[in-house]
């Protein structure tokens, strides 16, 4: 159950948001969401996807039926408006034009601009609002008459109408209708109230004059518009600007993922002049509609259908999730589905350990929860036993083809070492799981992409990876390990972490191919703190990987294997992971355990943060020229681990696992030159050269080879169980060490 605060996604190919001590930082995101969103409009958006507004529509033969009529009724009372205001601007007061191919002019000066539906001069708005209602709709027919195609910004701003009041005066149009025609009708069946509201953002640079506005859906449960029920707009005065609108509707639907538990997917609206583009953010792609161009009959007619969709339509064609309610008792409800017993439980939240921090992704959230009682009246809930929750969309298939079951491996999990009491509470214990299930009218599917898009055309669903919905059950509920008090305490996290890890390998031949500093918890409890390791979305069977190319960026950027990050021919084996933890301690080490000891203004510049900002083949070259020989290890990695009292512990053992991995002279004779000596610092600190042992004739993989030929890393993975022996008697031994350390000083 990764936190996941900064790249919720599968693989590092975004800009890592990642802040410096593993902590999100405001600052680092504000900086870097134009990068980010850039990132996403140039390689996730498919464009004039005309089927996207099918997927709003109201399911159900009857409440289709009356979705459409009631949008054709709203048209033709908004055309009736416009048709109100036509005048001929020289052939006589009273002659009008045809509404379908003529053109409305908006006097701007001495330029006009042209619109379907007549001619309508600024003296002509004070006229009709004299004789009819019309004032509130001034925005409205301002903005629909802005011709924004033949505008840009050198167009003086006295011609440029106010688009933000334009769109709300659409919207509000348009709720304001249906519910009285519905009301009339007396169809009381659950139809949303369309109103919008505005707000500032003060910190983006790409708002223009900084005004947001929303489409608020408010019901009689939820009267008050707010963020809950909105959907995002995003506003630009010009048609020229449509990439900036699509970027700044990118990071703000970002957003609604991190503060609303129940959202599955999410709409929203880029309104570039007078065009408007429906778009429909899924977990990889975000799909836009073609151009609606509300100066024309068949824009209005179009945008006014969508609105009156969006009232009609279910919830879950929203994106929100109903099987994650909100309760008469204030809290969280969930459903999960056990695929084992086929049975579904009902969990009440506690509260929410974590939120996707991104647009695209798993989306993986956690949540503390204790199982529902039937007589939930009578029950003590602070009694109940506590358990996490982790909801996320997992992929269906990985990068490297394999199928991703990360329920299937927990069961496995459970059911193999169930007995092993000396590893409880070191890997997650599975309670139930399965993939999160829909009831529709057809009965119950599962919820995935495909059941999402299943109005969207086949071209463009096979554009979008597949994913399914999955939710699960465990315990013990873990802390990060960013809240350990000592690194003393980390070395004994991360011993209990590689003996779990170790007895799921050996036992129940499964690869973790994910550690990270996310998915490194910890249980504290009278005596002392256990670690456990986690998250399993991108696990593999060993036997899959024995013939198999390394996958090329699996898990988090940072601590990927230099394997991983190249790509390489060489097989993925157990020192991969192995790999990744001396990534990690590095890391922890330079930035700190905690927030004690972190300098948040010392820490920019080093040469490891390209590790979370360059791409995988910058981060596995840099990885290559620091881990090579120890000498580099200590110039570019050691000289700035943090000089802490406790942190020498840490460099122990990081030069001990080093050895292990890149120095071992069973894997290369270059390993020679791990024997010149550490710098003065870690001498005065105690820290001694770790002992480089001399290989046997019949240990010495290289003995026959040219070493300058030789792939230390190949020859590594011939050994890798061996190795990965060794590796855990290290840090076995520190972790009992530093238990040792710990009870002496209490």
């Amino acid at each position: 159950m990764s936190t996941e605060n900064a790249q919720d996604s599968d693989n590092s190919t975004c800009p890592d948001t990642r802040s410096t001590h593993g902590y999100a930082s405001t600052d680092v995101q504000q900086g870097t969401w134009i990068a980010e969103a850039d990132h996403i409009v140039n390689t996730s958006l498919i464009q004039d996807v005309n089927s996207v507004l099918y997927a709003a529509r109201p399911s159900g033969d009857s409440r289709m039926f009356c979705a459409k009529r009631f949008a054709d009724k709203v048209y033709e009372k908004l055309e009736a408006i416009i048709s109100s205001m036509q005048q001929d601007d020289g052939a006589g007061a009273g002659a009008k034009r045809s509404c379908k191919d003529s053109s409305l002019n908006v006097e701007h000066g001495n330029k006009k601009a042209k619109s379907i539906g007549g001619i309508v001069s600024a003296s002509s708005l004070v006229q009709a609002s004299e004789q009819t209602d019309v004032t509130s709709h001034s925005p409205l027919i301002q903005w629909i008459l802005f011709q924004s195609n033949l505008a840009d910004s050198s167009t003086p701003e006295s011609r440029v109408p106010d688009i933000h009041s334009g769109i709300s005066a659409f919207v509000e149009f348009v709720g304001e209708a249906l519910t009285e025609m519905a009301a009339e009708e007396a169809y009381d069946n659950n139809i949303r109230k369309l109103s919008t509201f505005q707000n500032v953002d003060t910190i983006a640079t790409d708002t223009g004059n900084h005004r947001q506005i929303n489409i608020a859906q408010t019901t009689t449960a939820n009267p008050v518009p707010s963020h809950k029920n909105a959907i995002i707009v995003s506003v630009k005065q010009f048609a020229h600007e449509q990439h900036k609108a699509y970027r700044y509707l990118v990071h703000r639907t970002r957003n609604l993922y991190a503060t609303q538990p129940n959202r599955q997917f999410a709409w929203g609206l880029t309104v570039c002049g007078t065009i408007v583009r429906a778009c429909l953010f899924v977990y990889d792609k975000v799909l836009s509609s073609k151009d609606i161009n509300v100066s024309t009959h068949d824009g209005r007619s179009v945008f006014v259908k969508l609105l009156v969709s969006w009232s009609m339509c279910k919830n879950r064609q929203l994106g929100y999730d109903p099987t994650i309610r909100y309760s008469d008792l204030d809290n969280w409800e969930i459903d999960v589905y056990d695929s084992e017993t086929q049975m579904t439980r009902l969990y009440v939240c506690e509260s929410i350990r974590c939120n996707p921090h991104s647009t695209f992704g798993r989306h993986t959230r956690c949540f503390v929860a204790y199982e529902k009682p039937a007589d939930s009246m009578s029950a003590n809930n602070e009694d109940m036993p506590k358990v996490l929750i982790k909801d996320a969309w997992a992929q269906t298939l990985g990068p490297d083809g394999h199928v991703c079951d990360e329920v299937a491996y927990l069961r496995e999990i459970r059911n193999t070492l169930a007995d092993d009491h000396t590893l409880d509470n070191m890997y997650p214990r599975l309670h139930a799981g399965g993939v999160v299930q829909i009831k529709c009218s057809d009965g119950v599917v599962d919820d995935t992409t495909q059941y999402i898009l299943m109005h969207i055309d086949t071209n463009t669903q096979a554009k979008v990876p597949a994913r399914v919905h999955k939710r699960l059950v465990i315990s013990p509920v873990g802390e990060p390990i960013h809240d350990l008090k000592s690194i003393d305490e980390l070395i004994v996290v991360v011993g209990d972490v590689m003996a779990a890890h170790s007895a799921i390998v050996k036992r129940c031949g499964l690869l973790h191919r994910d550690l990270s500093d996310n998915n490194i918890m910890f249980c504290r409890n009278a005596d002392g703190v256990k670690g456990m390791l986690i998250d399993f979305d991108n696990a593999c069977r060993v036997t899959d990987v024995q013939n198999m190319e390394q996958p090329g960026c699996v898990g988090t950027l940072p601590f990927m294997s230099i394997g991983n990050l190249e790509h390489s021919k060489v097989k993925q084996t157990v020192l991969d992971d192995w790999e990744s933890l001396v990534y990690i301690l590095c890391w922890i080490g330079t930035f700190g355990i905690n927030q004690a000891d972190q300098d948040c203004g010392a820490v920019r510049d080093l040469p490891i943060q390209i590790w979370q900002t360059g791409s995988a083949a910058d981060v596995a070259t840099l990885k290559r020229q620091y881990m090579h020989e120890i000498s580099y290890f200590v110039e570019y990695i050691l000289d700035h681990i943090q000089k802490v009292q406790g942190y020498e512990e840490l460099l122990k053992l990081l030069l001990h696992l080093h050895v292990g991995l890149f120095g071992n002279q069973r894997v290369s004779p270059s390993a020679q030159r791990c024997k010149k000596s550490l710098p003065s610092w870690a001498i005065t600190m105690g820290i001694s050269q770790p002992e480089v042992p001399t290989p046997s004739d019949t240990q010495f993989l290289d003995r026959d080879v040219d070493p300058a030929i030789t792939d230390p890393f190949a020859r590594r993975a011939e050994i890798a169980e061996a190795l990965a022996d060794e590796l855990l008697e290290v840090t076995s031994k520190f972790r009992n060490e530093a238990l040792d350390r710990i009870r002496n000083t209490k």
